[in-house]
């Protein structure tokens, strides 16, 4: 949106969130970052997902991307492809 504006959080005891982008001027649409760089043979699992989406309905978030180096193992994505309707 024209309103968006971005914020790094990422740091140890972050929480599990990277950064979030607000989407309007209330702060009202929230979208939460998650990333990960890892090798190309260590792929993304479902407990990864697992947290992340944990760390999603912590901030009562309705939005999330997870970004990753690597790819991701099939439970990761059938996980964050169930999470809301695909909100991941």
């Amino acid at each position: 949106g024209t309103h968006g504006e971005k914020q790094h959080v990422g740091r140890s005891g972050d929480g599990g969130i990277d950064g979030v982008i607000r989407q309007d001027a209330l702060g009202l649409t929230n979208i939460y970052i998650q990333a990960k760089r890892y090798a190309d043979t260590n792929k993304v699992g479902e407990p990864e997902i697992r947290n992340f989406i944990g760390s999603l309905d912590t901030q009562g978030a309705s939005l999330g991307v997870f970004i990753t180096t690597s790819s991701f193992q099939p439970g990761a994505v059938h996980t964050a492809e169930g999470y809301r309707h695909g909100r991941i």
